[in-house]
């Protein structure tokens, strides 16, 4: 029972797939063409070979008529008797009768019975030695002066020969495709799922939580291998945001925890001292501009969640880039003053970007707050604007201490901080926006050394589409 039930479930299983149903349509509408093929072979086949011996026959016919007229019943007799010996088939059917009936040339004794006319033609079935349900034959008939009927006909045991041979390739060939559909179906959607089952193994570990895993591939390059490229950089794509949530997660635990213990600290010793509050207004004003920075670092992280996750090309326009750059120096040009930093533009009127106006203005605005900070006083930072071969760079270099090479990477990501930079305000997330908005652009965001100070390139395509 146990294998009458595998056997059921299997078979209930097969032709519950697509693939295979697929595969037997497939299949069956090649059978079907070749079937079709055959078909059109022996009707061909067989209306050419009447065709020629209809010729033959009308060729016979209207030389015997020719002869007859010319030189009588005599030698009539006698070209009959050429057909005769010149014929070693013996197909042809010849018949020359006198007015009574009597035979006077031919291979027939007697004029046929049960004849059927189908357009001038004679159809009969004569016996045969060979045959035991008799041979059918073609014939045309003539009546000659004085009374005399001749008859000149060929046997249709070839074209009969042959469509019974062809009826039988049809038949086997109609068993042999009904064998091959059974039989190649199964086989063919069995390739097909096993490759698909790998999918589906991979998608239940991923399922289940384990996202190192990639889908093989056979390296044939096609749409299997195609399907395993795309699913595997999915996959790529959705380990990355996990690994950048969990790191987000356990940052934002660690850089928040200090600032929230602090004010929390401070309206502590408010709430014990309540005599010091008219003296408290600095502290209460620390507490605020705590909260503040708290706020901003959890809008930065939205941000940058937004930027990754795609949300934001749903708002993307196109609009005038250069005047956004120089609204953003503007912006930053009384903080530059205070430190005595000149800021100096070169910036190109009129280039145009398609992409969301308000986060490629907070990526710029990042670049050049990150230059001012790290910028010494009476230093320098160049902030220039460009487009050639479809593409736009937006570069801010400074003169500032710079970025080791080897941190150029770890400077996107998230909360990552360079020593030196700990004792200075900030979240460690200005870069780490900027590169999500070059990624939502498909852009990138590259670094490389000014000599000193530090050349921030962000590079973005002309139609930045999403």
């Amino acid at each position: 029972m146990g294998i009458l039930h595998n056997f059921t479930f299997t078979r209930t299983r097969l032709f519950q797939s697509t693939i295979f149903r697929l595969t037997l349509l497939y299949t069956t509408f090649f059978c079907t063409s070749f079937l079709l093929l055959l078909a059109f072979v022996y009707f061909a086949t067989v209306r050419e070979m009447e065709s020629q011996i209809k010729h033959r026959i009308t060729s016979e016919m209207n030389e015997a008529k020719a002869e007859y007229s010319a030189h009588g019943v005599e030698s009539l007799q006698k070209l009959i008797g050429e057909f005769l010996e010149d014929e070693d088939e013996g197909l042809a059917i010849y018949l020359l009768e006198d007015t009574q009936g009597k035979m006077l040339a031919g291979n027939m004794e007697s004029w046929p019975v049960d004849v059927e006319y189908d357009e001038g033609w004679m159809l009969f079935d004569i016996e045969s030695r060979q045959e035991e349900e008799g041979v059918h034959v073609l014939a045309r008939d003539a009546a000659l002066s004085n009374g005399y009927r001749l008859l000149v006909g060929y046997s249709l045991r070839g074209p009969d020969h042959t469509k019974k041979v062809m009826l039988d390739v049809v038949s086997a060939s109609i068993l042999l495709a009904l064998l091959v559909t059974g039989l190649s179906a199964p086989v063919f959607s069995g390739v097909i799922r096993r490759r698909l089952e790998r999918v589906n193994h991979i998608c239940a570990q991923v399922i289940g939580g384990n996202l190192d895993v990639n889908v093989p591939s056979t390296g044939g390059g096609d749409e299997f291998d195609h399907l395993a490229d795309n699913v595997n950089a999915m996959l790529a794509r959705i380990a990355a945001l996990v690994k950048g949530l969990r790191q987000t997660s356990d940052n934002i635990a660690h850089d928040l925890r200090t600032p929230l213990a602090r004010h929390r600290n401070r309206l502590e010793s408010l709430i014990a001292h309540p005599e010091q509050l008219p003296q408290a207004e600095p502290r209460i004003r620390a507490g605020i501009d705590e909260v503040d920075s708290i706020v901003e670092t959890l809008n930065s992280i939205l941000r940058i969640s937004q930027a990754q996750s795609g949300v934001a090309s749903d708002h993307f326009t196109t609009f005038d880039l250069s005047e956004v750059v120089i609204n953003v120096i503007e912006f930053y040009g009384e903080l530059a003053e205070q430190k005595q930093i000149t800021v100096k533009g070169s910036i190109p009127p009129n280039i145009r970007v398609t992409g969301d106006k308000l986060m490629l203005t907070q990526g710029i605005a990042n670049l050049i707050d990150n230059a001012i900070k790290y910028t010494p006083a009476e230093g320098q930072i160049a902030v220039t604007l460009t487009q050639h071969q479809g593409r736009i760079e937006c570069v801010v270099a400074d003169n500032g201490p710079g970025i080791p090479a080897e941190f150029y990477g770890k400077v996107k990501e998230r909360f990552f901080r360079m020593e030196a930079s700990r004792t200075s305000q900030g979240t460690g997330l200005g870069l780490s926006l900027v590169d999500a908005v070059a990624q939502l652009h498909r852009g990138e965001l590259t670094f490389s050394d000014a000599q000193p100070g530090l050349i921030a390139t962000l590079t973005l395509p002309i139609g930045a589409e999403g």
